[in-house]
């Protein structure tokens, strides 16, 4: 059979980035989008295009892996607090890979690879990353050659602490000395490329240096602005509560924050974009 990939989860940070590398490689891919919005945003670089919610049930993408060699999933629910709350952590997260690893399953699908979370599998107690764990679990049990791979966070993701710069503060819980390699977008699509063909069943992955929250945040106030103000952790714990009073998702967002804010959060160093020429190049126009 002819190579040929789906990529699940396209019009986003990483699938973008995914779907265009691949392209300049001259690949044949799908994709799966879920709205007329995203499919325009991806249709320079493919005209194999679904539009569907994935996690409204196995029938809605019955037939996507047909003639697919190897499905990619960068699927999920943003963790940012400034994006559309949307359908929670389970249904995005679980349900709709669940339905995509289900038909790949019936059509002979050789190969998933499943970009996951650092810390799913020490945290089950939050929305977050339980609903990363549960679909590990389920791919791991398919029968399925795959690779899961769980990045440290991406420099995109840190575009919350930029806009909260821009309202005049850059929070930072604890003592801020906890450490990370964040990645750029663009570095992990090449690490997703890498394990096309075969790769480890799981992988930790990072980028090129590694600094602390508060050197982060430093260079978060160089560029943009704003005061650094420390959060202990005792009313950081109690802050997390709170929100729960009026939404779940915020609650839930907040408490994952927490969580990978004060500790350390370092994968295996990948690519060669640093944070710092990330924020060189990020334009705070395109920010709330």
């Amino acid at each position: 059979m002819k190579e040929k990939i789906l990529l699940a989860g396209a019009s986003g940070a990483l699938g973008f980035e995914t779907l265009k590398l691949f392209s300049e490689k001259g690949m044949s891919v799908r994709v799966l989008v879920r709205s007329a919005d995203e499919a325009d945003k991806i249709s320079a670089y493919t005209d194999d295009i679904w539009k569907a919610d994935a996690s409204k049930g196995n029938l809605i993408v019955e037939g996507i892996t047909e003639n697919i060699t190897t499905v990619i999933s960068t699927l999920g629910k943003s963790v940012s607090l400034f994006t559309n709350r949307g359908k929670s952590f389970i249904e995005n997260d679980f349900y709709a890979n669940s339905n995509i690893l289900d038909d790949a399953r019936k059509n002979d699908v050789k190969r998933f690879v499943y970009v996951s979370i650092k810390g799913a599998e020490r945290a089950p107690e939050y929305a977050v990353t339980k609903s990363h764990k549960m679909f590990e679990d389920a791919l791991q049990a398919s029968g399925l050659d795959y690779t899961i791979i769980r990045p440290v966070g991406f420099f995109s993701g840190l575009n919350d602490l930029a806009i909260m710069a821009k309202r005049k503060v850059i929070p930072i819980l604890g003592d801020g000395e906890a450490k990370t390699n964040s990645i750029h977008q663009k570095d992990m699509a090449q690490v997703v490329l890498e394990q096309l063909h075969e790769g480890p069943d799981i992988m930790e992955v990072g980028g090129p240096l590694v600094h602390t929250r508060r050197e982060m945040a430093e260079m978060i106030k160089d560029k943009v602005g704003g005061k650094i103000l420390l959060v202990p952790d005792k009313i950081a714990e109690w802050g997390m509560f709170i929100p729960e009073m009026v939404d779940d998702d915020i609650s839930a967002k907040l408490k994952y924050f927490k969580f990978v804010t004060t500790h350390d959060m370092i994968g295996e160093k990948h690519g060669k974009i640093t944070f710092k020429e990330y924020l060189m190049n990020l334009d705070l126009k395109d920010l709330p």
